[in-house]
């Protein structure tokens, strides 16, 4: 099923709540910015300022309640460094209440031509002002990030983030 497809199929159902089907636009609006290089902005303002980002498989806080989303902020601008094409497709989404449950397939190509493919899942919690506060993303078994493994872009937003990482 196309990408078109499960989202409509999820968007029509007649026993959405109004909060859902915001929601539900909210995650496909997210989804689309995702591959907007040009204006990585509009990804990140996806986010609420005060939000949490954590991947567990990787025990990983990208953001966290209480603190500054900057250093995460500056990693997406950063990646622009490295990437030359990013996309993410839908293949099953679910809202209830404040949260959706999505699953995509994502593309990268590497500024030397090098593309991967992947997939992750995330549950999104949404604020009443339509901003995600709770990203919890599960992107498989990939090692917990390290500033001394990092590429040199990477270095100082993954040390600011060992502030929050225990």
């Amino acid at each position: 099923m196309s990408e078109q497809s499960v989202y409509e199929e999820a968007i029509s159902n007649p026993n959405l709540t109004a909060e859902e089907k915001r929601n539900l636009e909210l995650t496909k609006a997210w989804s689309d910015a995702y591959g907007d290089l040009d204006n990585i902005e509009r990804f990140c303002d996806t986010y609420a300022e005060s939000t949490e980002i954590y991947t567990p498989l990787q025990d990983w806080y990208w953001a966290k309640h209480g603190h500054s989303n900057q250093a995460w902020r500056d990693g997406e601008i950063a990646m622009l460094e490295f990437i030359s094409h990013r996309k993410e497709k839908i293949v099953s989404i679910l809202a209830r209440g404040d949260t959706v449950a999505v699953q995509v397939s994502i593309e990268l190509t590497s500024k030397d031509g090098q593309s991967r493919q992947g997939a992750f899942a995330a549950f999104l919690k949404f604020d009443e002002d339509g901003k995600i506060v709770s990203d919890h993303s599960f992107l498989g078994r990939h090692p917990r990030p390290t500033p001394d493994q990092a590429p040199a872009a990477f270095k100082p937003t993954l040390e600011k983030l060992l502030e929050i990482n225990p």
